[in-house]
């Protein structure tokens, strides 16, 4: 794991361990884009992926939220 992947990691896995995932997967890989947004930005965009997807549509800030992860 090289320091970019480490610093998106630890700030998306605050919201839940899965999270990291979901926005690497919508932001296309690109972890410079997702680190550069906002954490409202970067959970617009993840629910918009997850419905693009077919999946069901998390409230991600409620989870992290809640402690979820």
């Amino acid at each position: 794991m090289n320091e970019s992947q480490r610093r998106h990691y630890e700030r998306f896995s605050k919201v839940h361990i899965h999270y990291p995932r979901r926005v690497l997967n919508s932001y296309g890989g690109d972890l410079r884009r997702a680190m550069a947004d906002t954490d409202e930005q970067v959970a617009v965009r993840v629910a918009a992926w997850e419905g693009q997807q077919g999946l069901f549509i998390r409230d991600w800030r409620a989870a992290g939220a809640q402690g979820d992860g």
